[in-house]
């Protein structure tokens, strides 16, 4: 029995993690139309994340820059001090571009991992004087006590209190960072979490009452599947697919910085 499995059966037994474990496990089997979202994703790229950000607003993009190099160097120095493999991170330079532009009060992302968004986002909210994040993960249960890792890299940047974290999985986070906003919309949200078709549509289903016109929506790995074809063309959305790395980025709702 290899430590993957092992790890796995470990953390299936621990106190809500099993039915949550097995949900993932079963949304394995869900239609695969990877390649043909890929194809899709990549016809419809037009511009690189810089690009993008320089449309918006090239001088402050210049003016992040050395911010965006701290982000990287700091993150990367932490990365190299961990033997576990905690997989890549999130577009953390169109994260702090977009929150030092926009600068919302309430900011939500799904999927957290080592934290390479959480670190770009709270480090933005610090720069703005303003504004908190709620997040919600769950652990990488394929690693041993995987609860370690998660915001590995943001763990000494919520200086303020401004920090959210509820790892217990998008089905009882969302509902309870919902409860929190309370009478606020949210202002930017990051999805990068649960990549099934339906685990998105059900995400945006719970939050879909703190979603206004404005709020700027990024979907990571849209290549996955066709949930954010399918999105776009159902609400009208006007968007920009981004590549970054190997995968591509859907984002709606910046519209109106455009027309400034």
């Amino acid at each position: 029995m290899n430590f993957f499995l092992i790890n796995i059966l470990s953390n299936a037994l621990k106190k809500n993690y099993f039915f949550v474990i097995l949900r993932k496990l079963i949304k394995r089997f869900e239609k695969d139309n990877s390649v043909e979202a890929r194809k899709w994703a990549e016809k419809n790229a037009k511009l690189s994340t810089e690009d993008f950000c320089c449309l918006i607003d090239k001088t402050l993009f210049d003016q992040i820059e050395t911010d965006l190099l701290s982000i990287k160097k700091d993150a990367e120095k932490k990365l190299s001090k961990l033997t576990a493999a905690v997989g890549g991170g999130g577009n953390y330079i169109l994260l702090y571009f977009l929150i030092c532009k926009i600068k919302p009060l309430n900011v939500v992302e799904t999927g957290v991992a080592a934290g390479w968004s959480s670190l770009a986002i709270l480090r933005a909210l610090k720069k703005n004087n303003k504004g908190k994040l709620y997040s919600s993960d769950f652990p990488y249960f394929r690693l041993k006590n995987p609860e370690q890792y998660i915001g590995y890299l943001a763990k000494n940047e919520n200086i303020n209190n401004n920090w959210y974290l509820d790892i217990r999985g998008d089905d009882k986070a969302l509902p309870e960072i919902k409860k929190k906003l309370r009478k606020n919309d949210i202002d930017l949200l990051h999805y990068d979490s649960d990549k099934s078709y339906s685990g998105r549509t059900k995400a945006l289903k719970v939050l879909e009452t703190k979603i206004n016109s404005k709020t700027i929506i990024i979907f990571d790995d849209i290549q996955d599947n066709f949930h954010f074809r399918d999105y776009v063309e159902k609400t009208k959305k006007f968007f920009y697919v981004l590549r970054f790395g190997s995968k591509f980025i859907g984002i709606v709702g910046y519209d109106f910085l455009v027309k400034k």
